[in-house]
């Protein structure tokens, strides 16, 4: 895997880990107040961010070998590295919904969608550094 690619991979995966403490956080200030189990959330928040964190590096691993094999290759290559990650998220999604002495489902679905909120906020980010962007 390229130098860059480790770079930016690292920084999806801080921001999932940082969303994922956040949630954490929510979790144990609600669960004083509502009637649901902390370690559930938090069992659900961990494995979330981990498939989110997977998903992103199976990405990097698809776009990496979808490179090298060329234009024709590459959206073959993509599409199967696709179906994947999505292969994996519903085998995870199914053990949520069958596993909810262990997983509080709200905080292990939620987490699915920080790799694309990091992605988000990282753009922001550099955004910001380059000057604001549009004029």
């Amino acid at each position: 895997m390229s130098p860059e690619m480790k770079k930016q991979l690292k920084e999806i995966i801080g921001f999932i880990l940082a969303f994922g403490v956040l949630e954490v956080g929510v979790c144990a200030v609600l669960s004083g107040t509502l009637s649901f189990s902390f370690l559930r959330c938090l069992a659900g928040a961990a494995a979330g961010c981990a498939v989110g964190a997977l998903s992103m590096v199976m990405l990097a691993f698809s776009i990496e070998k979808s490179v090298a094999k060329g234009e024709k290759g590459a959206q073959a290559s993509m599409g199967g590295g696709y179906m994947l990650r999505l292969a994996v998220i519903a085998v995870y999604v199914f053990a949520v919904i069958k596993l909810p002495g262990i997983f509080n489902i709200w905080a292990a679905l939620i987490p699915l969608l920080f790799p694309r909120l990091a992605v988000m906020a990282i753009n922001l980010k550099n955004n910001k550094k380059q000057g604001g962007g549009d004029k």
